[in-house]
């Protein structure tokens, strides 16, 4: 009896120490990102004055979050409700990178603005997703880290553990852009879940205006999902200050991305203080959007670009039900933002019917008043 017990407490020491110097390990090595990071455009345009932005031109932006290749209609994923954190194969990954491109290359456009695209991450199958578009797309590119991880030990299973993640947002360009900055957003999650987790942040890229001393804005945003809200409050405020801070300046200020909230036009805020969303919840445990607050916006000489006509994100507690789209749950939380002194022309999201993604493309084209 004695020497079971001796053989158990030391296999309880072990796990401890095992789990003790994981997680030290993982608090070394956490990624710690400096408010403001100057951040390198690749292949940015030698012929500047050639690219400038001109102001009597129309202007295309598509926002896109790309679920790192892995989130495409046959998935689940383990925040969601579901179990999985990975695809089961290398191949399915470039698969759905190529349907991805396809589609960019299928929807021409002057900026492309894209979330979770992965540079070298085990859950993606180490698949460089930045060099691949930029091989495809031709244009210059700039890259915001907002998950950076040595070890992501989740979902509990050894197959479908995301293992090390570096993945972030990236802004795609046709034109020469004279700066860059990654924005640190305010909030995170408690120790030690902080660790292995995100670091949201506002990619920031100023371009340039033909005869003009004002530049266009362009702001790249993923934010959070999966907390209680609070963060995702705490991350508007930022980003309501650098936008109206720039649109004083007198620039144009487009934001674009995965808002992981409902925009206004899709949701009704009852007496109650109760949601009617535009598509519905099936079930009060679902993951929810929360409503984004409008009236800031309005007071500030800003605009909503969005679409509810057509879904721009399902949520991935199964996979995509193709036959009986009603067993899905859908949401509309990509789209644009954008500064009182451009019109919005048109808006559109395109149905992909979520293929290759857990996301709809979001399409927008301005003009300068």
């Amino acid at each position: 009896m004695k020497r079971f017990l001796k053989i158990f407490m030391i296999l309880i020491i072990s796990v401890v120490i095992l789990l003790v110097g994981f997680v030290l390990t993982l608090w070394i090595f956490e990624y710690r990102p400096k408010d403001i990071t100057i951040l390198e455009v690749e292949d940015n345009f030698a012929n500047e004055d050639a690219n400038y932005v001109n102001i009597d031109d129309d202007l295309t932006i598509i926002t896109f979050n790309i679920g790192y290749a892995s989130l495409s209609e046959t998935e689940d994923f383990v925040m969601d409700g579901g179990e999985k954190g990975r695809m089961d194969s290398e191949s399915e990954v470039q698969a759905n990178l190529e349907g991805i491109t396809s589609i960019l290359e299928n929807n021409p456009a002057d900026l492309y603005l894209m979330q979770e695209v992965d540079v070298d991450s085990n859950r993606s199958y180490n698949i460089n997703q930045l060099v691949h578009f930029q091989d495809a797309l031709g244009k210059s590119s700039v890259l915001a880290y907002n998950y950076r991880c040595i070890f992501v030990p989740f979902p509990l299973s050894l197959t479908q553990m995301m293992g090390k993640v570096n993945s972030g947002i990236v802004t795609f360009s046709d034109y020469y852009t004279e700066s860059a900055e990654r924005h640190q957003l305010p909030g995170s999650f408690t120790w030690p879940v902080s660790l292995a987790n995100l670091k949201r942040a506002m990619l920031i890229s100023k371009y340039p205006i033909k005869n003009s001393d004002n530049y266009l804005v362009v702001i790249n945003v993923h934010l959070s999902a999966y907390d209680d809200g609070t963060m995702r409050l705490q991350e508007m405020e930022a980003l309501k200050a650098i936008m109206l801070e720039e649109y004083e300046n007198g620039n144009y200020v487009i934001v674009g991305g995965d808002f992981n909230q409902t925009f206004p036009q899709a949701v009704t805020i009852n007496e109650d203080l109760t949601y009617d969303y535009f598509y519905q919840l099936k079930d009060e445990e679902l993951w929810q959007a929360f409503p984004m607050e409008k009236d800031w916006f309005a007071d500030n000489d800003f605009s909503f670009g969005v679409d509810i006509t057509t879904p721009t994100c399902r949520l991935l507690n199964k996979p995509y039900d193709q036959i009986n789209l009603e067993n899905n749950q859908f949401y509309v939380i990509d789209g644009f933002i954008v500064s009182n002194n451009l019109n919005i022309n048109s808006i559109e999201t395109l149905d992909q019917d979520f293929v290759y993604s857990d996301h709809n493309p979001v399409k927008i084209t301005v003009s300068f008043n």
